[in-house]
């Protein structure tokens, strides 16, 4: 059994579709964990609905705590196998934890985590861009230092026991006013101790919206630097490393900043590197430069698409015309009227 946690704080007018996408998933064999992280719109209600509807839901309200928190009080609901987070504002592509499943078949025991790729959702759910089609597998700890190739925190699929292990989300960062990179922190762990597969598709909406907390560009390079200096202390070969994602990440906060007309804070992000300013600065032009180019061929080949939610199925059907049949050994689970 897969645990899908869907932390959610005041995100009434979205968790009814994300909640959705993780019902219609063709691999059924699921529980979807709701964690009220002390929302005070009427997100309750919804999730409330949720369970009603279809007896895979279970809902869990707690105090406000942050992301971090809400996701490890999933976690100790959580009774799957296997565990996938899932923002209350993402969608995914019906087929993803499907994929996933067939590529841990595929890697192996040694194997703790499968992710896939990203598509960039606006608030109306329409597909606007994607993230570049990284195919890293394996023992793959330096390239993650790099940047985080699982992108958003709902894409990865997760051994429940490896997760355990690493952790899980580190709360204390948010303490620090230094939320952001809990997921890439927990990646990391995982990857000093576990090989890392990935499923060469586009399984994940990754809603980019206003005021989202990655649009907190100071806050998202303090986390990142905090994140770092705890994995230095323990990794100094990949000070390197680290030092080149710190500055692709805040690159590509630079060219948020600049898609959201605040030029200030992308001439901030790209002047306050490691290296001189002047250097800083030709680096960057030329980064950017090439970073808006991609951008726009990545635009070019996926603004034609469908609108995300046009890719799930139709409204699912009403509990007791849908159950789960368990076959024979690794061979998973399918959906019988």
């Amino acid at each position: 059994m897969i645990s899908v946690i869907v932390p959610a704080f005041n995100a009434a007018s979205t968790i009814d579709e994300t909640v959705s996408s993780a019902l219609n998933q063709t691999y059924c064999n699921l529980e979807v964990i709701i964690v009220d992280d002390g929302s005070t719109d009427q997100t309750g209600r919804v999730a409330a609905q949720l369970v009603q509807r279809d007896p895979r839901v279970r809902y869990v309200h707690k105090d406000n705590g942050g992301v971090a928190s809400a996701r490890n009080r999933g976690i100790v609901e959580a009774q799957g196998e296997f565990v996938a987070t899932l923002d209350a504002d993402d969608l995914w592509y019906p087929m993803k934890l499907e994929r996933q499943l067939q590529r841990f078949e595929q890697s192996g025991s040694e194997t703790a985590l499968v992710y896939a790729w990203c598509c960039w959702i606006d608030d109306d759910g329409t597909v606007t861009g994607s993230a570049p089609p990284t195919q890293l597998e394996g023992n793959i700890l330096p390239e993650m230092c790099l940047g985080n190739v699982i992108i958003s925190g709902s894409n990865a699929l997760i051994r429940r026991e490896a997760l355990i292990a690493a952790g899980g989300f580190d709360e204390s960062l948010r303490a620090k006013s230094a939320q952001g990179c809990e997921d890439l922190k927990l990646y990391l762990t995982i990857a000093e101790r576990h090989r890392i597969a990935m499923v060469p598709e586009y399984l994940v909406g990754y809603r980019v919206s206003p005021g989202s907390m990655s649009d907190d560009f100071e806050q998202m390079m303090r986390s990142r630097h905090l994140v770092e200096a705890e994995f230095i202390a323990s990794h100094p070969e990949l000070a390197l490393q680290f030092a080149r994602g710190r500055a692709i990440l805040a690159r590509s906060l630079a060219l948020r900043a600049i898609d959201r007309g605040q030029i200030r804070e992308a001439i901030e992000l790209l002047t306050n590197q490691s290296q001189g300013r002047v250097a800083a600065g030709f680096a960057s032009l030329s980064w950017l430069m090439g970073g808006a180019i991609r951008r726009g061929l990545r635009w070019l080949k996926t603004s034609g698409h469908r609108p995300f939610s046009e890719f799930l199925p139709p409204p699912r059907r009403e509990p007791g015309q849908v159950r789960c049949v368990r076959q024979e050994k690794n061979q998973g689970s399918h959906c019988d009227e």
